[in-house]
């Protein structure tokens, strides 16, 4: 059975956890738990200061919160409309710079609400083809050129694998299991990801 309630503004994964509150798990659906784990993901890419950072399934908004306290300017993608008001707590003091939309990534118009440069920054489903797909969907854009998921592992190996030239996968980092909630039931992978340029002659 679905749960249907929407938060009070603005919890914390253990908070929620606590509450009772059920995860889709149609969706792949953990929330990261602290936002210590939020900085040493955002430490690990590289993100010009004029880039528009793009994060597919926002959730509890502590890794948007993170982007934007960063200063960069945050577009946040959240399928599951009971975080709402969850996300819009977390983002409010930014006013224009951090840029909610509640629907499924996919049917958003990324190419109009980008700019010149995207960088796409997000813990994926823990699902591995929902995972890939969302992944590489985003990545289709001309506009975002590199990112840094969180995917399960068997997803990184298959990104890796499926995309050839196309894209360069490269391991940076490690995350627990623990760092999320509902824990991980599997191995995951922080990967950074550059799109390859074809060459010009």
């Amino acid at each position: 059975m679905q749960q249907t309630s929407t938060l009070p503004p603005v919890v914390e994964a253990d908070e929620i956890a606590a509450r009772g509150f059920l995860t889709r798990t149609e969706l792949g659906q953990h929330f990261l738990r602290s936002s210590e784990a939020a900085r040493r993901l955002l430490g690990a890419i590289d993100i010009p200061a004029d880039a528009h950072v793009i994060e597919v399934g926002a959730g509890l908004g502590t890794l948007s919160r993170t982007i934007a306290l960063a200063g960069y300017r945050l577009w946040a993608i959240e399928k599951d409309e009971r975080l709402r008001q969850q996300l819009t707590g977390q983002l409010a003091e930014f006013g224009s710079r951090a840029r909610l939309t509640i629907g499924d990534v996919r049917h958003v118009d990324l190419e109009h609400g980008v700019g010149e440069r995207g960088v796409l920054v997000s813990i994926m489903p823990f699902d591995p083809e929902l995972s890939v797909a969302l992944t590489k969907h985003v990545l289709s854009f001309p506009a975002v050129t590199r990112g840094l998921v969180v995917l399960p592992c068997a997803a990184a190996d298959r990104l890796a694998s499926e995309t050839g030239h196309q894209l360069e996968v490269e391991e940076v980092d490690g995350i627990s299991r623990s760092d999320f909630w509902p824990e991980a039931s599997t191995v995951l992978r922080v990967v950074t990801i550059e799109k390859v340029l074809p060459c010009r002659s």
